[in-house]
């Protein structure tokens, strides 16, 4: 007498010995790992782009802020007089005063959280600036006055 269950026994042990069908079982086919490696790469990119926007907008208001220091510098210099730059603690513009009262505006959302030589930074004839010391920004970045050389970094 045959067994009923015999036949399908032996064809569900062919088919785990199966080369293909026992791979397919251990892990994933390659096109899953490419996509799975692409959408990772994709999701990295993007925040990676997010974090360097967000870096930039305070690089760009810094950069902004030195350049009108050195302006200032230069112009006491090439002038022959003293010359002043004030600014606003806790807010985003500042003032160049003796330059034809010129206010100024950091670029976004930064502003002057505090300084160490006061708020006001003025030039004499030679450049070399009445106090020295740091200028911070709402976005950590500090800018720094040195004395007799005034140079700003």
């Amino acid at each position: 007498m045959k067994r009923v269950g015999g036949s399908s026994e032996r064809l569900l042990n062919f088919l785990r010995m199966s080369p293909r069908l026992g791979w397919r079982e251990k892990g994933f086919t390659m096109i899953e790992l490419i996509m799975v490696i692409a959408a990772l790469s994709i999701l990295a990119v993007s925040v990676g782009i997010n974090f360097s926007q967000s870096g930039m907008k305070t690089e760009v208001a810094a950069d902004q802020l030195i350049a009108d220091i050195q302006y200032v510098q230069l112009l006491s210099i090439g002038l022959g007089s003293p010359k002043s730059i004030s600014f606003r603690v806790d807010a985003s513009d500042y003032g160049k005063y003796d330059v034809q009262n010129e206010r100024k505006r950091l670029s976004g959302d930064e502003a002057v959280t505090g300084t160490e030589f006061g708020n006001t930074l003025t030039f004499n004839t030679l450049g070399e600036p009445s106090g020295s010391g740091r200028i911070w920004l709402s976005g950590g970045r500090s800018i720094t006055v040195y004395a007799i050389t005034g140079k700003v970094e």
